[in-house]
């Protein structure tokens, strides 16, 4: 049996080069790259087929404060937190990467971080590996 495609959720970083990264992930998985305000307030149903949703941490907050996660979230294979130094997230969101983060389901990167690393966290992540092997943080 293959291995299905990703479900990747980037977050953090600045708008373009969380953007760009997110592209070249779904560009190697060929999968769609979306942008997470689709899937939260516009509706856009999730793939089936894997799909590399780029957002803000700020939306994880937003998403917190009403109660909710990102359905895009709760199905990930991996959230990749493109975390900038001196950069602290708010504490909604610092909450909802802490979730993830004992899940295993958390990795985090410097924004620029080779994809290289990224593929080989998200390949683990597939696997089911990502439990045994710790966060990566700047």
């Amino acid at each position: 049996m293959g291995v299905t495609a990703p479900r990747v959720v980037v977050i953090g970083a600045t708008e373009g080069l969380r953007i760009a990264r997110a592209g070249r992930l779904a560009a190697h998985y060929g999968v769609p790259r979306l942008p997470a305000v689709d899937v939260l307030i516009r509706r856009q149903p999730l793939p089936a087929d894997g799909y590399v949703i780029d957002g803000a941490p700020q939306l994880l907050d937003r998403v917190a404060r009403v109660g909710g996660l990102l359905p895009a979230l709760a199905f990930a294979d991996l959230v990749v937190h493109l975390r900038e130094a001196g950069r602290t997230e708010g504490e909604d969101a610092g909450r909802i990467l802490r979730y993830y983060e004992a899940r295993g389901a958390l990795a985090g990167f410097r924004p620029d971080a080779p994809d290289g690393d990224l593929i080989l966290a998200i390949d683990a992540a597939r696997r089911g590996r990502t439990a045994a092997d710790p966060p990566r943080w700047p």
